[in-house]
């Protein structure tokens, strides 16, 4: 007899709650805002823990000619991926996919070989998605590399290499995302393909060299803005994030975030698929993300619908744009950088306001959204 009680509990060992006091969610919502505030440090330790293995991991990749890149993870593991997808792409001249693990192990693996380089991200260093997609690109010759903030952990330990991120994660994961995300970057950085753009290369290392140092001072510089933010929001069962390529992963993890702390529903939108649905409704708040260089016209057409719909939106930029501007409810100023490295800023925002979110949500003793009652 199948003992479905034992496995259920397994599955919801986890023990945050969506009621609104929940004392072990709230620790862990002031966990997580203790580790946000760290980033720069975690990754200034993982990229100098690091250096050597780098190197030697891509030494080893040149030599298997690798043509392909596959990085398998779940949750921010996943995203993580995804926001370091141009990044690579452009240093190498390779195509890159951020593969969730399950579907990669399931159906995905089926392409990998002898030539493919296949990254697992797993924190804890034993999710068993992202082992099973390790294995699986593995037995059919990949060159497999793990990467986890847990050492000797089975993914570091069991497959061709692996890379440690020297970061904490007692709360929901902020800084070990945004340090893997540079530390995969980093590892891109000195692979050497005849496709790749060396001239980007060498400017995605100088810029990535100042990261922690512009986290941090951006992290100090909007905690007021996005506490008085998650303050006007903070009674909103729903939250919408958009962005493109770079942009959409800061999106998922924006909405991941939210999900974890506060605990509501938020959810991630490419940004040409918010005009494929009426996405917003009236009233519903957005976080627009337009950056980069690419995302301004679409973006534009965002915020008109959204502006139209009676929509709250939040646009995050990097640069001037009054059309955009005059039509959102709050504009969040982020430096401008590399497009391929975008999402390490647009991120800092949105970890602020998904803590001041859950506080201010803890304040007014509001939990998870309640559903209506049947008619």
């Amino acid at each position: 007899m199948t003992d479905f009680a034992s496995r259920l509990k397994a599955l919801t060992s986890e023990p945050s709650r969506d009621t609104p006091a929940d004392p072990h969610r709230l620790a862990r919502v002031e966990r997580t805002g203790d580790e946000m505030t760290g980033q720069g440090a975690a990754i200034r330790a993982t990229l100098a823990a690091a250096s050597a293995s780098i190197r030697g991991i891509a030494e080893r990749a040149d030599r298997c000619a690798i043509d392909r890149i596959v990085i398998a993870g779940c949750g921010d593991s996943w995203f993580a991926g995804a926001a370091v997808r141009h990044a690579l792409e452009t240093m190498t001249g390779l195509p890159v996919e951020a593969a969730q693990a399950l579907d990669f192990a399931a159906y995905g693996s089926s392409t990998a070989d002898a030539r493919t380089l296949a990254i697992g991200i797993s924190s804890g260093g034993n999710t068993p998605a992202v082992m099973k997609a390790l294995q699986a690109a593995s037995a059919r010759g990949a060159f497999a590399v793990g990467i986890s903030n847990t050492p000797d952990s089975p993914i570091l330990t069991q497959f061709d290499a692996g890379l440690i991120v020297h970061a904490t994660r007692k709360g929901w994961p902020t800084q070990s995302t945004s340090a893997t995300m540079v530390l995969i970057t980093a590892l891109g950085a000195e692979l050497r393909t005849d496709a790749g753009d060396a001239t980007m290369r060498d400017a995605i290392k100088a810029e990535l060299s100042r990261m922690p140092d512009t986290m941090d001072r951006l992290c100090r510089d909007l905690d007021t803005q996005m506490r008085g933010v998650a303050e006007r929001f903070a009674a909103s069962g729903l939250m919408l994030f958009a962005g493109l390529g770079p942009n959409f992963a800061a999106a998922a993890i924006g909405a991941a975030k939210v999900r974890e702390l506060s605990p509501i529903h938020a959810y991630a939108i490419p940004l040409e698929e918010y005009h494929h649905y009426r996405s917003q409704k009236a009233g519903d708040p957005l976080f627009l993300l337009a950056s980069d260089p690419a995302s301004a016209e679409r973006a534009l057409d965002t915020a008109l619908v959204g502006e139209a719909v009676g929509g709250r939106i939040v646009a995050v930029l990097s640069e001037a744009a009054p059309d955009i501007e005059a039509r959102v409810e709050e504009v969040v100023r982020i430096p401008p950088t590399l497009p391929a490295l975008t999402a390490l800023l647009s991120v800092v925002p949105l970890h602020l306001f998904a803590y001041h979110f859950a506080k201010a949500r803890a304040a007014l003793q509001l939990g998870a959204p309640q559903a209506l009652p049947s008619a």
